[in-house]
């Protein structure tokens, strides 16, 4: 018994060929499609770890100051209890989701103390807040940034401070 050689056949030939570079393709359509979607899920779970990590310590800020308003006498003065942080030119600058939100985390963590500070104080010293905040290089993923404020707003008990991204290198 003998297997025809059918390898020899110009038909076959191109059965063959076309199924090896269908199959090639195939796969870096896959790889591109799985690549671009890991991506998107990684950006996502980056973002919600900061979030969480936000949420935490105002909660455990909120604890803490609800058992000072329990030792204490009926004094209300506004503290700061959010920081939000937006970057200006991070789409010109094509930077990716996570490296801004990896960018962000950062500079929150420089700025964690003004939280549960009372809004005058911080008012009075909001040149100090932002001179720390620009003499600091962040780094993220061997990518060195400085930051330059913007603007910096102070509402009743919500601080937003509006930056520039500028590379170092």
């Amino acid at each position: 018994m003998r297997i025809p050689p059918l390898y020899t056949r110009k038909g076959w030939q191109r059965f063959l060929s076309g199924f090896a570079i269908g199959t090639i393709f195939g796969w870096a359509f896959f790889l591109s499609l799985y690549g671009t979607m890991y991506e998107k899920q990684i950006s996502t779970i980056k973002e919600q770890q900061i979030k969480i990590s936000e949420l935490k310590q105002q909660n455990k800020l909120l604890i803490e100051e609800n058992e000072e308003d329990e030792d204490t006498p009926s004094e209300k003065t506004p503290r700061i209890k959010e920081i939000e942080i937006t970057f200006e030119n991070a789409e010109k600058l094509e930077l990716k989701q996570l490296t801004i939100s990896e960018l962000r985390k950062l500079v929150l963590e420089e700025v964690n103390d003004l939280l549960k500070k009372d809004v005058n104080s911080v008012a009075e010293t909001r040149n100090f807040v932002v001179r720390t905040i620009e003499n600091k290089t962040f780094t993220v993923d061997d990518l060195a940034f400085k930051v330059k404020v913007k603007q910096l707003f102070i509402l009743h008990t919500k601080t937003e401070i509006h930056l520039l991204i500028e590379e170092v290198s």
